[in-house]
């Protein structure tokens, strides 16, 4: 979806039985019951991310995201603990949430560094002789470790340190158990420092 991309804004027949059907359905693989699903209800689910975000961009890429984990997650749907709608606008606000949290930590450790910067001007000067050299010789280092990860790690190391996730929130957003995301990140964790430590 892109900027221009229309969304549809009718407000959608709420029917209980054929969403639950079409769930079913796309568990099982069935594209036509996820286009079905995705068609009734991309505008209502855009409209719940967009109250949280205030962001078109942002809530057009939530939504992709909101789809995704839908057809990744449409098995784990409890037709006894609730309406399909409320199961499928929960997950979209909760993605916005997480979205809206990840950003606000980014925008803190920025405004950190460029406080850092400001108080400790000795930070912006360069470098040179053995120091220089001790940094490159780490940076190498880290390189190295980094590219000795599997993908599966990486990701989920990368979800954790680079955009400030908590292990929860990074096991919602792959459709992952939290146990599984716990262990990627411990063994990539000491992969890198025994990588490390050999460099």
């Amino acid at each position: 979806m892109n900027a221009n991309s229309p969304i549809n804004v009718v407000k959608p027949v709420y029917d209980d039985e054929s969403d639950a059907k079409a769930l079913s359905g796309i568990a099982n693989g069935d594209r036509g019951c996820f286009l079905q699903l995705h068609d009734r209800y991309d505008g209502l689910l855009f409209t719940t991310i967009q109250k949280v975000l205030n962001d078109r961009q942002d809530s057009e890429e939530v939504l992709q995201e909101v789809f995704a984990a839908l057809w990744r997650k449409a098995h784990l749907f409890n037709q006894g603990r609730g309406r399909p709608i409320t199961w499928m606008a929960s997950m979209a606000r909760n993605r916005a949430i997480d979205r809206l949290r990840s950003k606000q930590r980014r925008a803190r450790l920025r405004d950190e560094f460029t406080v850092e910067q400001d108080v400790n001007p000795a930070a912006n000067e360069a470098i040179s002789g053995p120091e220089a050299a001790d940094r490159r010789d780490s940076c190498a280092s880290v390189r190295i470790a980094v590219k000795s990860l599997t993908d599966v790690q990486r990701e989920a190391i990368e979800l954790a340190y680079f955009e400030g996730m908590t292990q929860l929130e990074i096991a919602d957003r792959l459709g992952e158990p939290l146990g599984t995301v716990k262990a990627r990140i411990r063994r990539g964790i000491s992969k890198l420092r025994t990588v490390v430590h050999k460099n």
